[in-house]
């Protein structure tokens, strides 16, 4: 396709010749090294299969198709090929909170241990500073990553290869109350924490007096048209399923979680509906959620200048509701989500005033590169390039 193969110079040339490019810069281009610099990004980034949509500056929807499905099957995946997608999944758990707060369900300012089942769960405390669901959306409240960095004894069925299978509410609920130090004063800084997003979506759920399964399909998935997304995966769709691959390309069996740990990173879906979630995040697409979305773009949370390992210069970095909000080095602003499972990547980025956007689904699991190799693609796109060049 013309078209496809156009964009695919403009990002990857970007990419590869201008990576520091800004909004006052537009970069020359020489396209003639490109597809010896294509095949050098797949090599690099891509082992086995992957599925890339991307909105640029005039809104144009582009789309590819990237790899192997898996060592034994050679075609490249398609738009309803399914994949985990990790942790993208707390921004589906945070649009669900934003839209049981404006529903008057809930509020920000509530205290998590008010939610819980009384006289179950002891919560920790910080010199009588309490948890509340606006810290857990933010990262800010102190719990750990996951139970398995305490000393709790683990569950005798723990697999450390689908590590929140075992975690039932009752193994929770224990560590909660037995085993779980903060890490610090809640509301004072970041530190990223599956087990504080999980119990986002748990206690929604207790609030509506359903199963967060339930919930985020009545509430999300329905009103926004993601019929290819959910936490477990019927027929029609695991034949679709793109299996997932570890960093040496063994295939690897697929993430599980009960309850309490679903609203952090269990979600599957397809680039079809990421898309859509795409759109409708960058307000392209109207739904009865839009008032939820803005609320979950609003900076909830203040981390400040921050070095990434892996990216060049510093971030001054908010926290939405669940969104990571980037003003970059380049000076551009951008709303992301990272995912990462035992068998798959993912990532999603968009930039509200450029209006550009993108999404990568990978079934194989490796190292954060795919972080930056998404940013450097959106970068890339909200370069100016004149077109025909």
């Amino acid at each position: 396709m013309k078209s496809a193969y156009y964009l695919h110079l403009i990002l990857f040339s970007c990419i590869l010749l201008v990576s520091g490019c800004t909004k006052e810069v537009t970069p020359e281009l020489r396209f003639n090294s490109f597809e010896e610099e294509f095949e050098y990004l797949l090599d690099e980034y891509v082992k086995m299969g992957a599925a890339i949509g991307i909105i640029d500056q005039q809104q144009n929807l582009h789309e590819y198709y990237i790899g192997t499905i898996s060592n034994d099957d050679a075609n490249p995946p398609d738009r309803h090929s399914i994949f985990e997608i990790g942790s993208i999944t707390k921004t589906f758990t945070a649009t669900l909170l934003a839209r049981m707060v404006l529903d008057a369900k809930v509020e920000l300012a509530d205290e998590l241990g008010s939610l819980l089942p009384a006289g179950v769960v002891t919560m920790p405390g910080w010199e009588g500073k309490n948890i509340t669901l606006s810290h857990l959306a933010t990262h800010s409240s102190g719990l750990p990553k996951a139970p398995q960095d305490s000393n709790q004894p683990l569950p005798p069925d723990y697999d450390p290869y689908d590590p929140y299978a075992a975690y039932t509410s009752e193994f929770v609920y224990d560590y909660l109350s037995y085993y779980c130090n903060l890490l610090f004063e809640p509301g004072t800084q970041y530190s990223y924490s599956n087990t504080g997003m999980g119990l986002v979506g748990h206690v929604l759920g207790l609030v509506d007096s359903t199963s967060y399964e339930e919930l985020i399909t009545r509430e999300v998935l329905v009103p926004m048209g993601m019929n290819e997304t959910s936490l477990f995966l019927g027929e029609d769709q695991i034949s679709k399923l793109a299996p997932g691959h570890d960093e040496d390309l063994d295939s690897v069996k697929n993430y599980y979680a009960q309850d309490i740990f679903q609203g952090a990173g269990f979600l599957k879906s397809s680039l079809h509906d990421m898309l859509i979630y795409l759109r409708i995040q960058m307000g392209l697409t109207a739904t009865p959620l839009d008032d939820a979305i803005a609320l979950s773009h609003e900076p909830h949370f203040e981390v400040g200048g921050v070095h990434y390992s892996d990216r060049d210069g510093y971030y001054n970095l908010s926290i939405g509701l669940a969104w990571h909000i980037d003003e970059l080095p380049e000076g551009y602003t951008f709303y992301w989500h990272g995912g990462r499972t035992n068998g798959y990547m993912a990532y999603m980025a968009f930039d509200l005033e450029a209006m550009t956007g993108v999404v990568i689904l990978c079934n194989q699991s490796f190292a954060n590169a795919i972080i930056r190799f998404g940013e450097d693609v959106l970068k890339a796109v909200n370069c100016n390039y004149p077109e025909g060049d």
